[in-house]
């Protein structure tokens, strides 16, 4: 059985369509939690209509609140997951018909492997445009994100797990504990599954659609006026880096009496970086292998970290 946290906020254009996307899965044993944000569209008028159709399949969670992120809104959502497997669903993607089957078939095999531990399992994206055609096959390629990157050194410094696309199994979200400083949900839960458990690969079974809305975008890394962009502002490369630290020091400390001295030091080595020169910085870097993908970000770690 499956857990679906499904987190909405104004997003009548699409989620029907990604609602049906889940009733068509080839594997129906899951049930979907759903969390509103305070829309002021449609979008509670739709939820309603699917729960009343399908009661026991969707669940929907009224507490009153409104928290302004997506972060917030799915660590919301945690508390209610109960089954072996966990799910998150963003309202605008499209699901192919086999999603949640091949990520728990990914799932069972790694514990197999690896044992009853934590295990998060995630995968690569096809980016689609608002009226669903294809834009680009991987979003890992469009972005220049190794999906082998599944250590906690790697995850410290730069995030390539997209959380539509994660399962987590019962032992990893039991050990999950938020944080305000996470930069999104998503990277604070890879902290976690690299930290104490292992992440896996599964296949690409997900559309992740595009459109004037996204609170998180699909940008082409390799593009001249993302370059441009960069550019043209060094203050933001600056602070997006300066963040990382401070998530990684807040990690440090809610979960310092599960990490090992080991972790503990590479964690300290990481929030150094702000205070060290770059040659001393670039050492660092290389010694832990705290760089991030890509020759342009591993510059900017040196230059402007």
């Amino acid at each position: 059985m499956v857990d679906v946290l499904l987190a909405t906020y104004n997003g009548e254009a699409y989620l029907r369509e990604m609602i049906d996307s889940l009733l068509k899965q080839t594997m129906q044993d899951f049930h979907v939690y759903i969390r509103d944000d305070g829309s002021t569209d449609g979008t509670a008028v739709i939820i309603e209509g699917f729960r009343q159709a399908y009661p026991d399949k969707f669940t929907v969670i009224c507490d009153d609140l409104s928290f302004g992120n997506a972060r917030d809104n799915f660590f919301a959502l945690l508390p209610y997951a109960k089954q072996e497997y966990v799910m998150f669903a963003d309202q605008d993607d499209i699901w192919l018909p086999d999603k949640i089957e091949l990520a728990v078939s990914t799932m069972e095999i790694a514990r197999d492997d690896l044992g009853d531990g934590p295990l998060l399992a995630h995968s690569d994206l096809t980016v689609v445009g608002e009226n669903g055609a294809v834009i680009h096959p991987s979003l890992f390629s469009l972005q220049k994100l190794d999906p082998e990157r599944l250590y906690l050194n790697q995850l410290l410094s730069q995030n390539n797990i997209t959380g539509c696309t994660m399962l987590m199994n019962r032992p990893l979200v039991e050990i999950i504990r938020t944080s305000g400083e996470a930069l999104m949900h998503d990277w604070w839960i890879g902290l976690v599954a690299a930290a104490f458990g292992h992440i896996v690969v599964a296949p690409n079974r997900i559309h992740y659609r595009q459109h004037h809305a996204n609170a998180v975008g699909a940008k082409d890394v390799k593009s001249a006026s993302y370059f441009r962009q960069k550019l043209a502002n060094t203050g933001g490369i600056r602070e997006s880096i300066r963040a990382t630290y401070r998530q990684a020091e807040a990690f440090l400390q809610i979960y310092r009496d599960l990490l090992d001295d080991e972790q503990q030091d590479l964690i300290r080595v990481f929030t150094s970086l702000g205070e060290q020169s770059a040659l001393k910085r670039m050492r660092l870097l290389s010694r832990y292998k705290l760089y991030k993908s890509g020759a342009y970000r591993k510059i900017g770690q040196i230059i402007y970290g």
